[in-house]
C-alpha cells in the first residue's frame, strides 16, 4: 500500500507542479522497443527518474514491481511487466543518456535528476539505445499514432502516406498500419495508373514516391497496375524531349529526381528520349555555384540540390566535379549548428551525404535537435508534425538513403519476397589485351529469377584498362538464405569470380538495390 500511495501522489504532483523540462522515457524489454516503450514527456524540473518511470508506466498499463527501501536507498526495481531480475545472470539496467548511472532511479539529488532533453531507459538484459535509434522510434511512433480511420497518416494526403511507408517499412511490426496506408494510397490512384494529390489529377512526383512507397513494403509493379499499365510505365512516359520529367510543364529537378529515384528501386533502367537522358537533363541544369533550382534557370535552393545529388548517386553517376559542387552547395548552407534551413532540408541532406559517403554525423545530430516534442518533424514548427517530413528525418535517423536498400556487406541483409532487385556487378580489364565476348552470370539463385530481357548478361568487349558495369535484374520468387556471386568470363576462358553477398529473403520488408563493389 504504502508504494502505491507514493506512486500515486507523485503522479498527482507532476499534474500540478509547473512544466519545465522534456525527458524520453524507454522500457527496453527483450527484442527491442518494438516490445517496450519510448515515450517522451514533460516534467517539473525537479522532478527525478522514478517521477518520469511512474507517468510513463502509468500511462501505458505496465505492471511495475518495485520495492521501497526508504530515504537512503529509495525505490528498487525487481520487475517489469512480469519479467524480473534473475541475479547474478540477468537484471533491469538503469541507463541515462546511454551510460549505466551509478544512482537509483528515486535520487533526488541535483546531480542526479534528469536534465532537460535527457534520456532516462530501463532496460533488461540489452545494450542501451544510442540517439539516433531513439528519434527513430519517436519519429515511428508519431506516424503510427497519426493515422486517420481513412488510413491516411498525418494531412499531407499521398506525397506524406508515401514517405511514411518507406520510413514504416524500416520498423517492425505495425502491419495493420502499413496495410491501412496502402489502401489509402490505392485508393487515391488514378485510372492512368499514375498518383497525385487527391482531385489535381496524377503527376510524376506524386507517382514517383507512391510508387517506392509501396515497393519499399514489398509490393512489385505488377501488384499496383491500373489498366494494365504500370505506375512506372506512368513515370516513364512523361518524360520530355531534354531527358527530365515534369509534372506540370516543362522538366524540373524535382520530378525528374523523384523519377529516377523510382525507376531505379523498381528495377528498371533510365529511359531516354531525343538521345538525352535524366542524368544529362541534372547535370546540365546545375547551377555555377553547384546546387539546383526547381527549374533550370532558378537559383540553387538546398533541398533541390539534395534530391538532384540522391538520384545522380542512384544513377550510377561517377563523383566528378559536378557532385563535389554540389557537395559542396550544401556544406555551405549549414549554419554554426550544422543545420540546414529546416528539418526537411537537413534530413534530405544526410540522405544525399549518406549517399555519396560523406561525413554527417554533425548534421544528423543537428537534425534530432529538431524533432518537435512529439516525436514529428517539420519544416515549420509552428504548423506542427507532418508525415512527409516525419518520414524522411526516420529515414535519415535509420541510417538509410534513397532508394531503399540493403548494404552490401556480409552483414545478413533482409530482403522481401517478390522484390525486385538490381545487382551491380563492375568489370575491369586488367590485362594488356581486349577482352571478348565477355559473359556474366549470377550463381546462388535460380536462373529463371532473372530478367532477361532487362539485364545486361554479356558484354561484346572490354579494352585494357577500361571498367564496365553490368546490371543485373532479379524477381526474388522464394524464400530462404542466398548467398550470390557473380563469374565473368571471356571467350571461353576461366572465370574471375567477385565477392559474395550474403542475405536472407523474408517476409515483406525492403525493396532494395544491391551493389558488388
Amino acid at each position: 500500500m504504502k508504494k502505491w500511495l507514493v506512486l500515486f501522489v507523485a503522479l498527482s504532483l507532476l499534474a500540478q507542479a509547473a512544466l519545465a523540462k522534456n525527458v524520453t522515457v524507454i522500457y527496453n524489454f527483450p527484442g527491442g522497443t518494438s516490445q517496450g516503450i519510448v515515450d517522451t514527456i514533460t516534467l517539473p524540473d525537479d522532478a527525478n527518474a522514478f517521477n518520469a518511470f511512474a507517468h510513463v508506466a502509468a500511462a501505458n498499463s505496465l505492471d511495475l514491481n518495485m520495492a521501497y527501501y526508504g530515504e537512503s536507498m529509495g525505490w528498487f526495481v525487481n520487475g517489469i511487466n512480469g519479467l524480473n531480475n534473475n541475479w547474478p545472470t540477468a537484471w533491469w539496467h538503469f541507463w541515462v543518456n546511454g551510460s549505466e548511472a551509478p544512482y537509483g532511479i528515486s535520487c533526488s539529488q541535483e546531480y542526479c535528476v534528469p536534465k532537460n532533453n535527457d534520456i532516462i531507459e530501463l532496460g533488461y538484459e540489452s545494450a542501451p539505445l544510442d540517439a539516433n535509434a531513439i528519434a527513430f522510434e519517436r519519429a515511428i511512433n508519431w506516424l503510427v499514432s497519426n493515422q486517420k480511420a481513412n488510413g491516411e497518416i498525418g494531412s499531407h494526403a499521398v506525397w506524406g502516406n508515401a514517405f511514411a511507408l518507406m520510413a514504416l517499412s524500416l520498423a517492425q511490426d505495425n502491419n495493420t498500419v502499413k496495410q491501412k496506408a496502402i489502401d489509402y494510397l490505392l485508393a487515391n490512384q488514378y485510372d492512368s495508373a499514375g498518383f497525385g494529390y487527391p482531385g489535381y489529377g496524377a503527376d510524376v512526383g506524386h507517382s514517383a514516391v507512391a510508387t517506392m512507397g509501396l515497393l519499399s513494403n514489398g509490393k512489385t509493379p505488377a501488384d499496383f497496375d491500373k489498366n494494365n499499365v504500370s505506375t512506372v510505365d506512368y513515370v516513364a512516359s512523361q518524360q520530355q524531349s531534354d531527358g527530365g520529367f515534369s509534372s506540370w510543364g516543362s522538366s524540373d529537378i524535382d520530378s525528374s529526381a523523384w523519377a529516377v529515384l523510382a525507376l531505379i528501386q523498381s528495377g528498371n533502367s533510365l529511359p531516354a528520349k531525343d538521345s538525352n537522358t535524366p542524368v544529362s537533363f541534372i547535370l546540365n541544369a546545375q547551377n555555377p555555384d553547384g546546387g539546383f533550382g526547381y527549374n533550370k534557370t532558378d537559383s540553387s535552393k538546398e533541398d533541390y540540390t539534395a534530391e538532384a545529388l540522391l538520384a545522380l548517386r542512384a544513377a550510377g553517376q561517377a563523383k566528378n566535379s559536378q557532385v563535389t559542387n554540389a557537395i559542396n552547395f550544401l556544406n555551405g548552407k549549414k549554419n554554426a549548428s550544422d543545420c540546414l534551413s529546416n528539418a526537411y532540408t537537413t534530413a534530405l541532406a544526410v540522405l544525399a551525404f549518406t549517399a555519396w559517403s560523406e561525413q554527417y554525423a554533425s548534421v544528423l545530430d543537428c537534425l534530432r535537435s529538431q524533432q518537435l516534442s512529439d516525436g514529428g518533424f517539420a519544416r515549420d514548427a509552428s504548423k506542427g508534425s507532418n508525415s512527409a517530413d516525419t518520414g524522411i528525418a526516420a529515414i535519415a535517423l535509420n541510417g538509410k538513403t534513397l532508394p531503399l536498400r540493403v548494404s552490401s556487406s556480409d552483414n545478413n541483409g533482409l530482403i522481401p519476397l517478390n522484390s525486385v532487385i538490381k545487382f551491380s556487378v563492375k568489370i575491369t580489364n586488367t590485362g594488356k589485351v581486349p577482352a571478348k565476348n565477355v559473359s556474366i552470370s549470377l550463381q546462388g539463385i535460380p536462373c529463371e529469377w532473372i530478367q532477361q530481357e532487362t539485364s545486361t548478361l554479356g558484354m561484346p568487349e572490354i579494352k585494357p584498362n577500361e571498367t564496365k558495369q553490368a546490371d543485373i535484374y532479379v524477381n526474388m520468387n522464394g524464400t530462404g538464405g542466398k548467398e550470390v556471386y557473380a563469374i565473368v568470363s571471356t571467350g571461353g576462358t576461366a572465370g574471375a569470380n567477385s565477392n559474395t553477398l550474403r542475405f536472407e529473403v523474408a517476409a515483406p520488408a525492403l525493396s532494395v538495390s544491391l551493389s558488388m563493389q
